[in-house]
């Protein structure tokens, strides 16, 4: 009688309305098939709740096992779209930042855990991922708008030469009407925009060659960005582009596939490219955004009080990573003029005819 009742408590708390087993052998069958059941009702729950269960309050999980459990409502992830930047550059130390800001207005009701890793594959490959929100994929993530314009094209403004041509100007525009704009495009592609940072503007640094005029360049082997933005500036300024990624630059300077390139400052320091190239040419032809943005569907499991925390950590945060970019550019200078790089800057008229090259093409 006392192994029947015992047997009747144990499916009515594993949620068998009927235990249909007896004996002390098929007790313990019973209490093995209400713990699949609760396994298997487990997991048809967790495909609707998105990867790391997007969104999910903590509070939900700690009330399964205690109502005591401390810790933030909810958690969020982020990071940058490259893996190798130290925790002292600006953009590390913006995204802890971030999250330090996020805890602080939200009174730790919201946190985001700052991933020191980031999504494999290429900026386009890693959009998709966010947004689409892709096994491993952090809900917030900064990437670049030269990536972000292979789903919405307005974002290559940017890029095109000389549009904008000082600091000063880009954060007008970033916190003007169009930096707004471009940001509340975002959600059609499944992305909500929060802030922007940047990387600078992009110069560029020749083996050999020296540069005054604009026929210094006819023939010249350039490795440019894999846009087509940037291969149509450098064709229309007489030069032979050669569309690579960052990371193979120094390989194709060494076997004399190019003989200059386009970058900005802090790559030619980090990829020692003053090692095999001699004169930098600062021209700031194109200017490297970048954009904090976050997978709509996380945007939307936030209350209006929590999507209000996390756009004005954001926009604080940026802020402060522009200007210590643009510190960064100076100092990174100053090394490279130390490792034996002779810095040039282009005379005004050299700019002029940059600038007039391009509007017609």
């Amino acid at each position: 009688m006392q192994l029947t009742r015992l047997r009747d408590r144990v499916a009515r708390c594993c949620g068998l309305r009927d235990a249909g087993v007896s004996g002390t052998r098929s007790l313990e069958v019973l209490v093995l098939r209400g713990l699949a059941f609760r396994v298997s009702s487990l997991m048809r729950t967790s495909r609707h709740l998105g990867f790391a269960m997007l969104g999910m309050p903590l509070t939900t999980l700690a009330t399964a096992q205690t109502a005591t459990v401390p810790g933030p409502s909810w958690r969020l992830s982020v990071a940058d779209y490259r893996p190798y930047l130290a925790e002292t550059h600006s953009v590390r130390r913006a995204l802890n930042d971030f999250a330090a800001a996020v805890a602080r207005r939200s009174n730790g009701q919201l946190e985001v855990d700052v991933l020191s890793g980031t999504v494999s594959g290429s900026p386009a490959e890693q959009i998709d991922a966010l947004r689409n929100a892709r096994l491993g994929a952090p809900q917030i993530m900064l990437v670049a708008a030269t990536g972000l314009a292979e789903l919405q094209k307005e974002f290559a403004w940017f890029d095109q030469p000389y549009v904008v041509r000082d600091s000063a100007q880009v954060d007008a525009v970033v916190e003007g009407p169009r930096g707004r704009a471009l940001l509340d495009s975002l959600p059609a592609f499944g992305l909500v925009g929060l802030a922007w940072m940047e990387n600078g503007f992009r110069q560029l640094s020749t083996t050999r060659t020296e540069l005054h005029s604009l026929s210094d360049l006819r023939g010249m082997k350039v490795r440019t960005l894999p846009v087509q933005t940037s291969i149509n500036t450098f064709t229309a300024w007489g030069a032979v582009p050669v569309p690579i990624a960052a990371a193979e630059v120094r390989q194709a300077l060494e076997r004399g596939a190019i003989e200059a390139q386009e970058g900005f400052v802090s790559q030619l320091l980090q990829g020692r490219l003053f090692e095999t190239q001699k004169h930098l040419w600062l021209t700031q032809h194109s200017y490297g955004a970048q954009t904090l943005v976050i997978n709509t569907s996380a945007w939307r499991s936030l209350n209006e009080s929590q999507q209000g925390w996390l756009k004005a950590a954001a926009e604080e945060a940026a802020r402060v990573q522009r200007l210590r970019a643009r510190e960064e550019e100076l100092q990174a200078l100053q090394s490279l003029e130390r490792a034996g790089m002779q810095v040039h800057h282009l005379t005004p008229e050299f700019t002029a005819s940059l600038a007039k090259a391009t509007l017609a093409q």
